[in-house]
């Protein structure tokens, strides 16, 4: 059975790398698109499937932004499963502070150059929050369109879903300080798992994932 897995925002395949994967099981990533212009986020799902062979049982696997979009994606996809990594699964899990930018739309002041810049925001804010000790963000932190990193930042901080999700499993840090654990509900706790738990605690995300591919 294949599982395609969606990545964090700006990230590429190699977030998942660390993931010790039960090999019956076949990983197939799903590169993220440059959204067209103006586009809603449930037409952008629909573009980021197309890659989905429906013809055969499949899961979906999705890390933090890549968990948004997996979720919309269930509203015409019908996975066997879906895996969620360190998201959120409806606007009451977001922090308070992407409320306030959603209403007040201050995130649309952050210049392009800002977010996409290694010296910028975007870069900054990884390497503190996933530690220094984490793999160069260059490694993964890829696709730094501007218009891309704005547009999605738009869709995450303004997201609404009223997706009704079949089967999932939602594993999640308690150190999280993106999507704060404390504000999420029906979530497996990874002990110290910061928002890149996928590295830092991968053999231990690992276990539990192959045990629950073990009882489909």
């Amino acid at each position: 059975m294949k599982i395609y897995q969606v990545s964090g925002l700006g990230a590429n395949q190699k977030a998942f790398d660390y993931l010790k994967i039960n090999p019956d099981f076949e990983r197939v990533y799903i590169p993220w698109l440059l959204p067209e212009t103006d586009e809603s986020l449930e037409h952008y799902a629909e573009r980021m499937a197309e890659k989905i062979d429906t013809s055969e049982d499949f899961i979906l696997m999705g890390l933090s932004f890549g968990g948004i979009i997996v979720q919309e994606m269930n509203r015409f996809l019908n996975p066997k499963l879906n895996i969620l990594i360190s998201t959120v699964k409806d606007r009451n899990e977001l922090p308070q502070f992407m409320k306030f930018s959603a209403s007040t739309n201050v995130h649309k002041l952050i210049p392009p150059s800002f977010i996409s810049s290694e010296k910028g925001f975007s870069y900054a804010m990884f390497r503190k929050l996933y530690s220094s000790k984490m793999p160069d963000m260059n490694e993964f932190f890829e696709f730094r369109d501007p218009y891309y990193l704005r547009w999605s930042i738009d869709k995450i901080v303004k997201w609404k879903n009223h997706v009704d999700m079949g089967e999932f499993i939602h594993f999640h840090g308690d150190k999280d300080v993106v999507f704060p654990f404390s504000k999420l509900h029906h979530v497996e706790r990874i002990s110290g798992g910061t928002h890149l738990m996928i590295m830092q605690k991968a053999r231990k995300l690992s276990d539990l994932i192959n045990k629950k591919l073990e009882e489909i």
